[in-house]
């Protein structure tokens, strides 16, 4: 779809291996194009990066099942044919994670996964969760969960911006502050917080045959006028989950009608469902019931690049929590083409003065507490707490006006910003750059690791407190507890074939473990585990022999 990117990149080649288990899901790195997600597209994007410059040629995997190990084992190859792929089921996720050092979980959760960790010992690998969106109710419950679960400072959350980060800062803050007023606790560990942003790949996005020839290309292709002067709306339209139009909208059709005769609106994009897609096309109509729109499907992703080359300016007018980094700016300044935000969460990281503007933004103190509550007793969707907050944010419509106008009465400021938005993804943002980064954070993660270990601050093997072994938690249920006899009496040749009759009958045959233990017990000449000597005795056997 687009020549290859010509900018030199900064990163220089990697020499050794990434070293990380990937706890994989086809759902997290998939795209779905019938209804693209911008957390799936990092995740597609992600992957790509890892198979392309880690160095891997050996890919250590946890998964659900073997369909996600094939799938994955394809994508491996595609890149490299010579690729290995040694995947490991979910009851021994941490050998798998132990064997790189590393894990990266789908999510924020690393406290889910901190206590999951503890039957392998805390100081075996380190876990890394990666930020998303941080505004739904599991999320916020998880984050309140890091002062208490064995999560350690070898453990890290990437957060993709400054502002994420922040938010955790002050997740993990209030709940310290509650857990000292509660209980007077004075300790807390915390995992790494680094700020890595997200990636794109810029070849892919790079105008063919430079920025002119690409978007008067473009331009035929989609049958836009080759004098309009076209603004793009690029993303999911979803006004509870992303943003509310209507500002952008009116502006629009306002510089329309007074300054800007040949402006053209281009709204690529996606719906979640024909409700909101039908919300999308009347708010359009009564918005800006003069402009001219061309509406292009995000589904046809062949289109991706296109529609940006035929621009002349991005805009992303984000006002609401579930953002956090936003990707779409970085595709845009890939396909040289300037940026006008919001400021706002990730936005504020990415797009600087030289490539574009971003519109001032507020939140009134207050706003979003019956929606918090509503998350909090479960009587509200996530979709639309965000949604009904976000219609209390503000985006400076003044400013906004007065900005449009400025930039899109100077075409030269403009084609000087695309470019230097193309510098500015290549030194920054394209993959290579980023894996870096995660090259230097899993280097890190390490070193603390291994001196925790020196010192003796790890933890044993063992299981946590709330969850140990069946026996031990429910012993009281019993008249007695007995001790495992290690006789071996019971091993007669006729209670042998004895038990494997039994083993084998309609009452046990579903005990595949049971089969298995009492296999390698009897062949292996070991005396039985725990669960094989009591249902041993379960079935009289260490009565039945006068030595038992």
């Amino acid at each position: 779809m687009a020549q290859l990117c010509r900018i030199q990149r900064m990163a220089p080649p990697a020499q050794t291996p990434l070293p990380l288990t990937l706890l994989l899901s086809m759902e997290a790195y998939q795209l779905q194009h019938e209804q693209p997600l911008g957390r799936q597209s990092a995740g597609a994007g992600f992957l790509e990066a890892y198979l392309r410059f880690s160095n891997n040629r050996e890919h250590q995997l946890v998964v659900c099942g073997e369909g996600d190990a094939h799938w994955f084992h394809q994508q491996a190859q595609k890149w490299n044919p010579h690729a290995r792929t040694l995947a490991t089921g979910m009851e021994s996720w941490g050998d798998a994670a132990a064997a790189s050092t590393a894990i990266l979980l789908p999510g924020p959760g690393l406290d889910e996964w901190a206590w999951k960790r503890m039957p392998w010992g805390d100081g075996s690998f380190s876990l890394v969760g990666l930020v998303h969106t941080l505004c739904s109710r599991q999320v916020q419950w998880g984050l309140g969960q890091f002062s208490t679960a064995p999560v350690r400072p070898w453990d890290a959350l990437i957060c993709t911006s400054k502002a994420s980060k922040s938010v955790v800062q002050g997740f993990l803050d209030r709940q310290e502050d509650w857990l000292k007023q509660r209980l007077g606790a004075t300790h807390f560990e915390r995992p790494q917080l680094p700020v890595i942003p997200l990636g794109v790949h810029a070849e892919a996005w790079a105008p063919p045959g430079g920025k002119a020839a690409a978007q008067a290309a473009a331009r035929a292709e989609l049958n836009l006028p080759a004098n309009a002067q076209v603004v793009l709306l690029a993303g999911r339209l979803d006004i509870l989950t992303k943003f509310h139009p209507g500002p952008l909208l009116r502006t629009l059709q306002s510089l329309h009608a007074d300054e800007l005769p040949q402006l053209h609106l281009l709204i690529y994009g996606e719906a979640p469902n024909a409700g909101m897609e039908q919300l999308w096309r009347e708010g359009v109509k009564e918005c800006a019931p003069d402009l001219p729109i061309c509406w292009v499907q995000g589904r046809k992703t062949e289109l991706a690049g296109p529609v940006r080359w035929a621009s002349n300016l991005f805009v992303s007018l984000a006002d609401n929590p579930q953002e956090t980094f936003g990707i779409t700016p970085l595709e845009a300044m890939a396909a040289e083409l300037p940026c006008l935000v919001s400021d706002w969460d990730g936005y504020r990281d990415t797009v600087t003065y030289d490539v574009g503007r971003r519109i001032p933004t507020s939140i009134l103190e207050g706003l979003g507490e019956n929606e918090s509550k509503g998350l909090l007793t479960e009587t509200l969707r996530y979709d639309q707490a965000v949604g009904l907050m976000a219609q209390g944010v503000v985006v400076d419509v003044r400013a906004l006006r007065q900005v449009l106008l400025e930039l899109l009465s100077n075409q030269q400021h403009l084609e000087a910003m695309g470019a230097a938005g193309r510098q500015r993804v290549a030194h920054n943002y394209d993959w290579p750059v980023v894996i870096e980064q995660w090259r230097q954070l899993l280097q890190t993660l390490r070193q603390l690791r291994l001196h925790a270990k020196s010192e003796g601050q790890t933890n044993e093997k063992g299981l946590p407190p709330w969850l140990p072994p069946m026996a031990e938690a429910y012993a009281a249920y019993a008249s007695t507890i007995r001790r495992c006899d290690a006789s071996e009496a019971w091993r007669h040749d006729s209670l042998l074939k004895e038990a494997q009759r039994l083993a084998q009958g309609a009452l046990d045959r579903w005990d595949s473990d049971l089969q298995h233990q009492l296999r390698i017990t009897l062949e292996g000449g070991v005396a039985p585990n725990a669960r094989l000597h009591g249902w041993l005795q379960k079935q009289g056997f260490f009565n039945q022999h006068p030595g038992a």
